[in-house]
């Protein structure tokens, strides 16, 4: 069973055009979190969910599908949630993954509150050994980023780290990265929102960077996107880049 899920989870992500490999580290959790905290509309719901509490309300509906998907556990052709991947972040952090995690299968209609619905009881049940799968302490989180100086520190902007960060010869590699427009092995991500750009011109770009491969794709994205339409994408792409010293 495990080995027909990972295959099918693997053709859902080739269909999709990302990676998003499992387990994930906790840069990449802290950028789910932080990212999705950020679409808070109501300051209270931001507090609860800093705290890891999530009541049920739409905005908390929204705010647990979306770190779903960052998190790279949500299956958008079914609409269903990976168990498979999030079992293998139990297993990487030394978790016996629980019998519970079954009840989270199948799919549902991807309305922010089915999903929300489908992963509550899971999450309540959970909740310590969730915190600690996907590095949700402080101390989990502190801990890795000590251990692995290579990744973006925390209190450093994308600019400032990716700054002579070519990678064989790709200007745009490190930063485009970073600003989750591809991901770990160079393949756009397709959900990742830059607000005000128009879609049109966003999904020709993200067509255009996949008729490449390796470190070229984040090349590719960006000049697509900066030709037509330079000032847009500077405003988003500086915003992200100032929200980045504070994940």
């Amino acid at each position: 069973m495990n080995v027909l899920l990972k295959i099918a989870t693997f053709l859902c992500l080739c269909e999709l055009g990302y990676s998003w490999q499992y387990p994930r580290n906790a840069d990449q959790t802290l950028w789910a979190f932080k990212t999705c905290q950020r679409e808070a509309k109501d300051q209270k719901f931001l507090e609860k969910w800093k705290k890891w509490e999530l009541p049920a309300s739409d905005e908390t509906y929204c705010y647990v599908k979306c770190v779903w998907k960052n998190l790279g556990s949500y299956n958008d052709a079914d609409n269903s949630i990976k168990i498979e991947a999030i079992a293998q972040q139990f297993r990487s952090r030394g978790l016996n993954v629980p019998a519970s995690l079954q009840k989270v299968a199948g799919p549902t209609s991807g309305s922010c509150k089915e999903v929300y619905q489908k992963t509550i009881k899971f999450f309540l049940e959970q909740k310590a050994n969730i915190q600690h799968a996907y590095y949700g302490t402080k101390a989990e989180s502190d801990k890795w980023f000590a251990a692995h100086p290579e990744t973006k520190p925390k209190g450093v902007k994308i600019s400032q780290f990716c700054k002579g960060k070519e990678k064989s010869g790709c200007k745009h590699y490190c930063s485009m990265y970073y600003f989750r427009l591809v991901d770990e092995d160079n393949l756009v991500v397709p959900f990742r929102k830059l607000p005000g750009y128009p879609e049109p011109k966003l999904q020709e770009c993200r067509n255009k960077a996949r008729a490449t491969t390796g470190c070229k794709v984040a090349d590719v994205l960006y000049e697509c996107l900066k030709r037509d339409f330079p000032t847009y994408l500077s405003m988003i792409l500086q915003n992200y880049d100032n929200e980045s010293e504070y994940y």
